[in-house]
């Protein structure tokens, strides 16, 4: 996907319109993980935030959130 590129996905019945925006990583103190200032995500070392530093701050907006996380997991038994 493009940077900029608007993708319209449906979240509770409304209709919003997805737009890629960097994350703005930052050093926390007491942690070994950096965090995005804007949306709060850190940087963890797994697929799923793999998937998430990948599509930008709006990544709860994309129209393949809600099945990229269900696959990313589920649980090995």
């Amino acid at each position: 996907m493009a940077k900029g590129q608007w993708v319209e996905t449906y979240i509770e019945d409304r209709k919003v319109a997805y737009s890629k925006e960097a994350h703005c990583p930052v050093k926390m103190k007491n942690t070994p993980w950096l965090y995005c200032k804007y949306c709060g995500l850190l940087f963890l070392k797994n697929k799923a935030t793999i998937w998430c530093v990948r599509m930008g701050c709006n990544y709860e907006y994309h129209n393949q959130y809600k099945a990229m996380m269900r696959r990313f997991s589920k649980q090995k038994v």
